[in-house]
């Protein structure tokens, strides 16, 4: 594999698919000055040292009914498995991305529920496992569009 070494078009690729990542191979490479061959090459170049590693829909979750989004930091109780709790985890479909963390939580979990008493439920059930030691939830109002 050849050595990766990121410049500074690279970064105007990847910033541009942070906002577009349907984006042609022409229409990217007008916005950061390459033909459609070399941007399409370096996209590879980037996928394949895995720089990227996927694509992903932005989707309205309100649309399927899930209307509450939440970030809840937990603790474990002392001696519980990481491995085991990680599993549990990803099991769990309300759980939209986890972070083993450091400080006085284990994790911080993006959580993503129909309401507050599916929110309940999930965290009360957590904590019946014997899990759970401490959690603190807020829940989202709304996100920042950080495009430029």
């Amino acid at each position: 594999m050849d050595s990766l070494v990121i410049d500074v078009l690279d970064r105007a690729i990847l910033a541009e698919l942070r906002i577009d990542g349907r984006a042609s191979w022409r229409e990217l490479g007008e916005r950061v000055g390459l033909g459609p061959t070399a941007t399409a090459d370096r996209v590879r170049r980037l996928e394949r040292h895995g720089v990227i590693r996927g694509y992903h829909a932005d989707i309205d979750l309100s649309v399927l009914g899930i209307g509450l989004r939440a970030i809840t930091e937990l603790q474990l109780e002392a001696g519980a498995d990481h491995d085991e709790f990680e599993a549990e985890l990803r099991r769990t479909p309300e759980v939209r991305s986890a972070s083993h963390v450091t400080g006085a939580h284990d994790y911080l979990l993006h959580l993503a529920c129909p309401d507050v008493a599916a929110l309940d439920r999930l965290l009360t059930g957590w904590k019946l496992s014997g899990a759970t030691r401490e959690s603190s939830t807020r829940i989202i109002l709304h996100d920042v569009d950080l495009t430029p």
